[in-house]
């Protein structure tokens, strides 16, 4: 029962955390270092992070049909009306190579010396402050008008949360916002470009996965933690989209450099 509540906990933790630009994996190593919580290990966050993956499917669906469709209808039939969707899908792809050559060549170093307290404290004042200081931004590029440039850079900026306590929602965002994309629309490529960075950890963690599942006690742990992540990031997912959208950015700014401060105080 002990260990069926704390992966309950570290699938809420995930769920919560994951979407909202307050970083994830920068939590579970604050509730693991108070909590006395085992660190999840990193096949077990790919896990629950499809969870969040499968919430972005969920609340984003229609616009994930008609990107599909669209980008498949291009490449068959080169339709003009198709071309805006085959174009975002472009530098979706775009918007990914970033993470990926970073990722590879930089992950084994920053996972090892960027998980002390303090450096998960200090990267959330960092996240809070960059989302202090585009709070008030009000682009209005949309879909159509994203540029090669746009995604190079929110792509490069989606590679800094391979540091814990830096949120990838969050960076994305901020970068996004500050290119002059109207708010929305920043979140709405933010939540589309995590999609191949969390299928390729996927993929890349699978033999894992499938390893840990082998057995019976695994399978209802995983499944509770998969299904408390699921919820509760569809309602984070709804919630990051009423904040950005009502521009009050603010309240995510204030909670990181918040939690961040208190880390250096308390730890």
């Amino acid at each position: 029962m002990i260990d069926l509540l704390q992966y309950i906990v570290f699938g809420i933790i995930q769920g919560l955390t994951e979407p909202l630009p307050v970083s994830s994996s920068g939590h579970l190593r604050i509730f693991s270092f108070y909590l006395g919580l085992d660190v999840p290990d990193l096949h077990l966050e790919t896990f629950l992070n499809a969870a969040s993956l499968l919430a972005v499917f969920v609340v984003y669906r229609k616009d994930l049909l008609e990107l599909c469709f669209g980008t498949m209808r291009y490449v068959r039939k080169r339709e003009p009306d198709d071309k805006p969707m085959f174009r975002l899908s472009f530098l979706i792809v775009v918007g990914t190579i970033p993470a990926v050559v970073v990722g590879g060549l930089l992950y084994e170093t920053i996972s090892l010396k960027f998980t002390h307290i303090y450096m998960v404290a200090g990267a959330l004042i960092v996240t809070g402050a960059a989302l202090f200081i585009i709070r008030k931004l009000n682009g209005d590029k949309q879909e159509g008008e994203i540029t090669l440039l746009d995604a190079v850079i929110v792509g490069l900026a989606q590679s800094l949360a391979l540091a814990p306590g830096i949120s990838r929602s969050g960076a994305t965002v901020v970068a996004a916002m500050a290119r002059k994309i109207e708010p929305a629309v920043a979140l709405k490529y933010s939540f589309f470009l995590s999609i191949p960075a969390s299928l390729g950890s996927l993929v890349i963690t699978w033999n894992q996965i499938i390893a840990a599942l082998s057995s019976p006690d695994r399978i209802i742990l995983y499944t509770a933690a998969f299904i408390a992540s699921l919820v509760i990031s569809i309602f984070a997912i709804k919630l990051f989209i009423e904040v950005i959208t009502s521009g009050k950015l603010i309240y995510f700014a204030g909670y990181c450099v918040s939690v961040g401060v208190l880390l250096f105080i308390f730890s």
